[in-house]
């Protein structure tokens, strides 16, 4: 028989979400990507005269979830009494980012649909090429000043490892995928992926624990 102080640690909750909920987890992030590349191809090959609304929605509505699913793990953890509710570093990073990429995304939209209908030229077709990425900008600046203004060591530990590892995942993507592009044996990678790719692999990252405890 297990003694009675055994069985109350056993009971307890407890940071460890086991390698089934990473399975899951992960399984979930990966249907939501599949789900918005699926969209993005329909829409695109559709030729939906609703055009800039539509793939507006569509990015706006992917970035909310997967800004959920990769919060999935802090809140199960918030639940079990460990964590806390996000701290003002995190407010002030939100309070950048979002409304910088939706900016992004709004700007897009509208700059594709009115290359498309004016066919710019000169001085104006830079601008409007340019527009979109003024709040992307800004959106990796909310990005970069996060661990600057983060007072916790181990927060800033956990953004720092993260931030590395979406880097080296990036650049290891990104150079197979420019190495196969180069022999022409897949298409033609646009350069405007790679922070999108990139933020992806931070998302997955910085919801891994610190060390690799699960």
């Amino acid at each position: 028989m297990q003694p009675a102080e055994f069985a109350i640690e056993s009971t307890e909750p407890s940071t460890r979400l086991g390698a089934g909920f990473w399975v899951g987890w992960a399984a979930g992030m990966v249907a939501a990507i599949g789900a918005f590349a699926g969209a993005l191809y329909l829409f695109t090959q559709s030729g939906s005269p609703g055009g800039p609304m539509v793939g507006g929605v569509i990015v706006i509505a992917f970035t909310l979830v997967l800004i959920g699913i990769a919060n999935i793990p802090n809140i199960v953890r918030r639940n079990r009494g460990f964590g806390e509710r996000m701290r003002a570093p995190y407010r002030r990073y939100m309070w950048r980012f979002l409304p910088a990429m939706f900016a992004y995304v709004l700007l897009l939209m509208a700059a594709v649909s009115y290359a498309k209908s004016a066919e710019p030229t000169g001085l104006v077709a830079w601008a409007v090429a340019i527009a979109p990425a003024i709040p992307l900008l800004f959106a990796i600046r909310a990005i970069f000043l996060l661990p600057r203004e983060e007072d916790d060591e181990y927060q800033r530990a956990r953004i720092n490892s993260a931030y590395a590892w979406a880097t080296g995942a990036t650049l290891m993507v990104c150079t197979t995928l420019g190495v196969l592009d180069m022999f022409d044996v897949i298409p033609h990678l646009e350069l405007w992926v790679i922070f999108p790719m990139w933020a992806i692999f931070m998302g997955i990252a910085r919801c891994l624990p610190l060390g690799g405890a699960r």
